[in-house]
């Protein structure tokens, strides 16, 4: 049993090892752009797929929901996904508004676990402002929060806190993109090289896929706008990314660059960062456990282990991304900058 054991897992290993010689970080040759230059297709202060602007909702209605001004009034579990991810609808008792969320709680006892990683989602956040206008975003507005266990009950149903020590339920709300669908196909090689607004958002979301490596191409993890004149594409889920593994070596697999050209806009834009303008990521943001023991946020403080991506250490939660994690970004950035520079990626 055990030779068979070793036998079963040598073969996995052996068809791993040849699929992924046969991938690159390069993209395929493809025929050549029928356009040279592709303008945005976006308006400067419109977000047709947006319930709001990521900046409000970073800001004003972040302050909202800490201070509990947004009112439960829905919550079920969502129809894709195998995270548990609620759908929730929230009312805003300031404008009267309704807002849609996906709520995803923390694993008891954990700060980060496997695909359930509130920190990588709003590292993915974070890295698109590289190189992207919000029109033109990929990853939508993700919130930390630490939910007091009363207000979840209440809203929600029962609950441990989830981390010893405290009284809430921490999580992410990531924003419910509006008048979006799961595509049949997400990329149609033969209309790239026709269409310069489809290129456009293709582009947009291979580089921020390639960037943050991500992982779980599986059906739901992608939306794409309803308006096919402006097919923008979003990537709603990017927990399985920096690195993870194992992962489904069978999938097309975005980390790589699939496209045969990219903006050039965005790589304007990577090439003007340094290796310190990545330091921030160690900590995007932190939490200071209050005398309720809620976890609450806190102005963003020395970075407690610089050799982990979450942490909690007495009393204080730290969500960013490991040293190693930051230096394997800039790698890519460095890596996909060479690949255009040495016309292996045409730019438009």
């Amino acid at each position: 049993m055990i030779k068979q054991l070793h036998l079963a897992c040598l073969v996995l290993i052996c068809l791993a090892s040849s699929y992924l010689a046969g991938c690159s970080t390069a993209p395929r040759h493809g025929p050549s752009l029928e356009f040279k230059a592709a303008a945005s297709p976006t308006v400067k202060g419109e977000f047709p797929n947006w319930q709001l602007p990521p900046h409000d909702l970073e800001t004003t209605i972040y302050e909202r929901a800490l201070a509990g001004k947004l009112h439960t009034e829905e919550a079920k579990r969502t129809a894709h996904g195998t995270s548990g991810a609620l759908f929730i609808v929230t009312n805003d008792e300031v404008s009267g508004k309704d807002i849609k969320w996906k709520f995803k709680k923390n694993v008891p006892g954990w700060v980060d676990f496997m695909n359930t990683s509130p920190r990588k989602e709003l590292a993915a956040y974070e890295i698109q402002k590289f190189f992207l206008d919000p029109e033109d975003y990929v990853v939508p507005t993700a919130l930390p929060i630490c939910v007091p266990r009363e207000r979840y009950l209440q809203a929600v149903g029962y609950a441990a806190a989830t981390l010893e020590g405290t009284n809430c339920i921490l999580g992410l709300a990531s924003i419910w993109m509006v008048d979006v669908t799961i595509p049949d196909t997400l990329y149609d090689e033969s209309r790239f090289p026709k269409d310069p607004s489809y290129a456009y958002y293709m582009s947009n979301f291979n580089i921020l896929t390639y960037l943050i490596d991500h992982r779980d191409p599986r059906e739901g993890q992608f939306l794409v706008s309803k308006d096919d004149k402006r097919r923008q594409v979003f990537s709603i889920d990017n927990g399985i990314s920096f690195g993870f593994w194992p992962y489904n070596i069978f999938l097309r697999q975005w980390a790589d660059i699939q496209l045969p050209a990219l903006r050039q806009a965005s790589i304007d834009r990577l090439r003007k960062i340094q290796r310190h303008d990545l330091d921030f990521l160690g900590v995007i943001t932190q939490f200071k456990l209050d005398e309720n023991l809620v976890l609450r946020p806190a102005p963003v403080g020395e970075n407690l282990d610089p050799t982990k991506g979450a942490k909690y250490i007495d009393g204080t939660l730290q969500y960013g991304l490991s040293k190693s994690e930051i230096d394997d970004l800039w790698e890519r950035i460095q890596t996909l900058i060479a690949e255009v520079d040495s016309g292996n990626i045409q730019v438009f």
